[in-house]
């Protein structure tokens, strides 16, 4: 990820920079972001990850 600060380019944001996104997300979004995160890492160990209806789980689950 590169970011630009002034006339200076940054190619490691911190980890608070990263998270972010995620901590100022409201409660529901928040909680769908790490369910997702949590996934994903789950089956990066597979041949052919397939995530798209367990994600669409997650966020039909936290939207209820």
């Amino acid at each position: 990820m590169i970011r630009r600060t002034d006339d200076t380019m940054t190619q490691n944001p911190s980890q608070q920079e990263i998270e972010e996104p995620i901590t100022t997300a409201p409660p529901e979004v928040e909680k769908i972001i790490r369910e997702v995160i949590k996934l994903e890492r789950e089956n990066l160990a597979g041949e052919k990850p397939r995530i798209r209806g367990d994600v669409l789980k997650i966020i039909k689950d936290t939207v209820q």
